[in-house]
C-alpha cells in the first residue's frame, strides 16, 4: 500500500531558521530537565513508600491526563492561541514541580503528594503537547516532518543519555529533590524561548463551532483512515507494555539486578534506554524510505517482545543494559513511526485534534500498563510482570500484520 502526500507552497529545503531554532532549543532544554525528573520522581516515591505499585503509578499518573483530557486539549489547540497554550503549560509545570523541594525542606513530603505532582505535570504536558503538535507542521512544513522529527528526537535522546546519568549521580550524592528544582527552571527557560517565536502557529480562520463538533471531526478523520486507526490501536497495546516496564524500572533494578535506589548505576539503565532511542531516531528516516512504514512497525514490535523476554530472563547487569538498549530502539521506532504517519496523513486544520486524539488513545495504554505491571509485580514478582506485559504487544503485532499497514509506504512530494 503506497501513498503519496502532496504539499503546496511549503519550502522544506531549509530546516533551521529563527523560529524553528527557538522551538528546537526550548524543547531541548525542557527535555533535559524532564529526563532528569523521570529518575527523581520514582526514586522519591520508592524511598518514601517502598511500594512497587506506587512507584509504577508515577508513570501511569503522568500519562492519565492525556486519556482524560486529550480530546478537549486537541480541540482547544485548533481554535485557541497555540503559543499561549504552550507557555502557560510550561509555567504551571514549573510552579508545581518547585513545590516538591519546598515540601522536602519543611519535612512534609509524602508519597501521595508526589503522585499528585506526577498527575499535575501530566496535565500540563497534555495541554502543551496538543498545542505543540498542532504548531509543529506550520513551523517545518510537511516535506520537512520526517527530517525535523529525526533531528528533534536525536537531540532530545542525546540529552536523555546525559541527564538521567547525571540525575542518578546527583540523587545519590545529594538528594532527588535538587533534580526537581533544576527541572522547574528548565520549564521557565522553555517558556521564555517560546515567547520569542514570531511565526503564526495557528491554523487559518475557521467557522466557530461547538467543541463537541470539532472533537467529532478529529475522531472521524482518525477512524475513517484505516491506517491511522490500526496504528493507533497497535500503539495502545505497545504502550500498555511500555507503561508497565518503565514504571517498574526502579523495582526491576532492586529486585532482579540487586541495585538499591541509592546505587549510582541506576542512572545507567535510563541512559541505556536513551542510547537505544537515539539509534532509533537516527535510523528511522532511512528505514522508512528503504523498507516502508509498515515494515518498520512490524520489525519494531517483534524486537520489543524479544527484548522484554530478555529483560525478564537475566539478572546480569551488563546484559540488562544491552536488553534495555534494544527495548528502547523498538519502543521509539514503533511510536515515532506512528506519529510521523499520522502527521503526514492529516490536514493542517486538524493537526491539533487528530494528533492529540491519536496520542491520547495510543498513550492511553500507559496508565493501564503501569497498574497491571505494579499489581503483577506485587503478586508474582517483576519477572513475571514483564512476561505478562509482552502479551498486548503480541496482539498489536497480529493486528498490524492482518491490516493494510503491513505494506504501507508513504512518500512526500
Amino acid at each position: 500500500m503506497t501513498r503519496l502526500v502532496e504539499t503546496a507552497g511549503v519550502d522544506g529545503s531549509r530546516l533551521f531558521h529563527r523560529d524553528f531554532s527557538l522551538w528546537y532549543l526550548a524543547r531541548s532544554i525542557s527535555v533535559a530537565g524532564t529526563a532528569a525528573s523521570a529518575v527523581a520522581l520514582p526514586l522519591l516515591v520508592y524511598r518514601t513508600s517502598a511500594s512497587p505499585t506506587l512507584t509504577a503509578a508515577v508513570v501511569g499518573l503522568e500519562a492519565l491526563p492525556y486519556l482524560l483530557f486529550g480530546l478537549f486539549a486537541g480541540a482547544a489547540a485548533d481554535r485557541l492561541r497555540r503559543k499561549r497554550m504552550m507557555i502557560i503549560a510550561d509555567v504551571c509545570c514549573a510552579l508545581l514541580i518547585a513545590t516538591v523541594p519546598v515540601a522536602a525542606l519543611f519535612d512534609v513530603l509524602a508519597p501521595w503528594y508526589l503522585l499528585v505532582v506526577a498527575f499535575g505535570v501530566g496535565c500540563g504536558f497534555c495541554w502543551f503537547d496538543a498545542a505543540a503538535w498542532g504548531a509543529f507542521v506550520r513551523i517545518v512544513g510537511k516535506p520537512g516532518i520526517t527530517r525535523a522529527n529525526s533531528l528533534i528526537w536525536s537531540t532530545e535522546i542525546v540529552l536523555e543519555i546525559v541527564a538521567p546519568a547525571a540525575a542518578g549521580l546527583l540523587a545519590a550524592v545529594a538528594d532527588p529533590t535538587l533534580v526537581l528544582a533544576v527541572d522547574a527552571v528548565t520549564y521557565l527557560v522553555s517558556a521564555a524561548l517560546l515567547a520569542q517565536i514570531r511565526a503564526g502557529l495557528d491554523p487559518g480562520p475557521t467557522v466557530a463551532r461547538r467543541v463537541r463538533a470539532e472533537i467529532a471531526e478529529g475522531l472521524r478523520h482518525l477512524w475513517r483512515t484505516r491506517v491511522l486507526r490500526t496504528l493507533t490501536a497497535a500503539g495502545f497495546g505497545l504502550n500498555v507494555a511500555a507503561g508497565g516496564v518503565l514504571g517498574l524500572l526502579v523495582v526491576h533494578a532492586d529486585e532482579v539486578l540487586d541495585l538499591s535506589p541509592e546505587d549510582r548505576r541506576l542512572g545507567l539503565l535510563f541512559t541505556a534506554a536513551a542510547v537505544g532511542s537515539l539509534v532509533a531516531a537516527v535510523v528511522l528516516p532511512r528505514a522508512s524510505r528503504w523498507a516502508g512504514q509498515g515494515t518498520v512497525s512490524i520489525t519494531g514490535l517483534v524486537i520489543f517482545v524479544a527484548a522484554l523476554i530478555g529483560l525478564a530472563g537475566t539478572s546480569v547487569f551488563a546484559l540488562a543494559l544491552a536488553w534495555w538498549t534494544i527495548w528502547a530502539v523498538a519502543r521509539l521506532t514503533v511510536n515515532a513511526n506512528g506519529i510521523t504517519v499520522r502527521q503526514l496523513l492529516t490536514p493542517d486544520a486538524l493537526q491539533g485534534r487528530v494528533n492529540t486524539t491519536g496520542r491520547m488513545l495510543a498513550w492511553g495504554g500507559t496508565p493501564f500498563g503501569a497498574l497491571i505491571g505494579g499489581l503483577a509485580a506485587d503478586t508474582f514478582g517483576v519477572r513475571v510482570a514483564y512476561l505478562m506485559l509482552a502479551v498486548p504487544v503480541v496482539l498489536s503485532l497480529a493486528l498490524i500484520i492482518t491490516s493494510p499497514v503491513r505494506g504501507l509506504r508513504i512518500t512526500v512530494d
